[in-house]
């Protein structure tokens, strides 16, 4: 039964759409009345016999799992390389005295290794640095292009071929290792080339599959796997180290990945066209509702306004706060196993599971942040880019403060764990805010747009541990972590600002798409 106030008394919710179509929304059948100006049409997305998950959210569990792998292979080295690394010749003792230092907790945390944990490998603090940020030349590098190829050949084998190749890479790097510190370096910038493609890919994934009014919070649950990814990845990694080696950790982070890689090519297309189990209900529903992709007319293909992208002001506002909120994570993300190691003095067990608590928390800020932000659009309590710029300013000043004060805590490590979760609990809402505002400023381009602010924002991935290891000649000094934290908030709050000053949710003229002959394309 279509949802109008005159034959039902169900609450009917008005869905923002093109200026050539309006839908009503009922909340409680999910139907969809559409209005083109020459007839009515009525869908319903009811649940057929038998079918009880939706094809999409099946979609949305698969990207959610390559995130979670994207991250595991990420961030595998940086639990093993504290066992990879013999500290007992790096210099850990403060020659300062006790002040600047904490004391060891339950004995030395070096002498008292097990087997397992006797580094073989002279890699002083720069060359950890170079070696935990190299992953980002590569990132850096195939951002944009990965973004295109998926547009251009489908997100589904290009995502899968990336997967396959990172993860397999990522099974040889202790052969590679052990040969050579310099060909470990050439397979983590390879590693971060084609993983570079994964994330634009899941942005534009749901400007196809995704209603607009689901898409933060289909976008958000995807990408949250990147916090369960390394929640599951420190303190597993730890303990896998620990007990076996810390060979067996990239055994384990790369094997993860291929594994994938099955299940993704036998359960994911491209389009709910090309799906061959998906109800009909599902995909008219999903048709309707998308918005982001019209048939295009025959003989004409839509131009990429490439230079009116990189124009753009509320593009700069998103890569700003998109840079600014990678800097600080990258620094924990790399660097916080070895500050709960040679700071705090836990040992790798215990600093692997310390290290993964703030990512259980950034989770939970995920999915909750982008079911949230999309409850509030729907209803309109708040216009989309006053949520989306509360989100950004909650999701870099208030980390910017708790990293600052973990900095100053001392050796009190439970404030020190608490203050570092809640700042990477919080960055987690950059992703309903400046994340998800690619697909308001330009739909058709979001998974572009995305890749060119992810590779803005990779310079980040590389500069920020290599600053730290810069800035760290000693690793266990409380007052050089404080310069780190310190330089990490000073751009959380220059990224804030940047956005606040710049950002839109308006889609933009450039983006709707000037479309030219195929002739002309193909004689240019």
């Amino acid at each position: 039964m279509p949802c109008n106030k005159a034959s039902s008394p169900r609450k009917c919710v008005k869905e923002p759409v093109s200026s050539d179509s309006q839908s009503l929304v009922d909340e409680d059948s999910v139907e969809i009345k559409v209005k083109d100006g020459s007839s009515d049409d009525t869908i319903t997305e009811e649940q057929s016999p038998g079918t009880y998950v939706k094809t999409r959210h099946v979609l949305a569990m698969m990207c959610f799992l390559a995130m979670f792998n994207v991250y595991t292979v990420r961030l595998c080295l940086s639990v093993a390389i504290v066992a990879m690394v013999n500290t007992t010749g790096s210099g850990l003792q403060d020659s300062n005295g006790t002040q600047t230092t904490c004391p060891n907790r339950g004995g030395d945390n070096v002498t008292n290794r097990g087997d397992h944990m006797n580094g073989v490998f002279n890699w002083d603090p720069a060359q950890q640095g170079l070696l935990l940020g190299c992953f980002f030349y590569g990132y850096i590098c195939n951002s944009i292009t990965g973004a295109w190829m998926s547009k251009r050949f489908g997100f589904k084998r290009v995502m899968g071929a990336a997967m396959f190749c990172s993860g397999a890479l990522t099974i040889l790097m202790p052969a590679a290792a052990k040969y050579r510190f310099e060909l470990l370096v050439v397979f983590r910038i390879i590693v971060g080339f084609f993983q570079g493609v994964i994330s634009p890919s899941i942005i534009g994934v749901f400007c196809v599959w995704g209603p607009r009014l689901e898409r933060s919070a289909l976008t958000s649950f995807c990408l949250s796997g990147s916090s369960v990814g390394t929640f599951v990845t420190f303190p597993l990694s730890g303990v896998i180290a620990d007990v076996f080696g810390w060979e067996v950790v990239f055994y384990t982070a790369g094997g993860g990945a291929v594994l994938w890689c099955i299940f993704w090519f036998a359960v994911v297309y491209d389009s709910p066209e090309k799906h061959p189990r998906i109800s009909e209900q599902e995909k008219a529903f999903i048709r309707r509702t998308a918005g982001a992709l019209k048939n295009k007319e025959p003989g004409t293909r839509v131009k990429t306004p490439w230079k009116s992208m990189m124009t753009s002001l509320p593009l700069l506002g998103i890569l700003s706060a998109h840079f600014a909120c990678n800097w600080g994570l990258y620094t924990l993300l790399t660097m916080l196993p070895t500050y709960m190691s040679n700071v705090l003095k836990f040992d790798l067990t215990t600093s692997g599971f310390f290290s993964a608590l703030p990512y259980i928390l950034q989770w939970m800020f995920t999915v909750v942040g982008g079911f949230v932000t999309d409850i509030i659009r729907s209803h309109r309590i708040l216009s989309t880019i006053v949520i989306r710029k509360i989100n950004v300013t909650l999701g870099l000043a208030v980390p910017a403060l708790f990293l600052v004060s973990a900095g100053y805590i001392g050796c009190d490590a439970t404030a020190a764990v608490a203050l570092l979760s809640v700042s990477a609990g919080f960055t987690a809402l950059i992703i309903p805010g400046s994340t998800s505002n690619t697909q308001d400023i330009a739909p058709k381009y979001s998974g572009i747009i995305y890749g060119i602010s992810s590779a803005f924002a990779s310079v980040s991935g590389f500069l920020a541990p290599q600053v730290a290891g810069w800035l760290l000649d000693d690793e266990s000094s409380l007052t050089q972590w404080q310069i780190v934290f310190w330089i990490s908030a000073g751009v959380y709050l220059f990224g804030t600002l940047v956005y606040l000053l710049l950002g839109s949710a308006e889609e933009q003229s450039w983006a709707k798409g000037a479309k030219v002959e195929e002739k002309e394309l193909t004689k240019a």
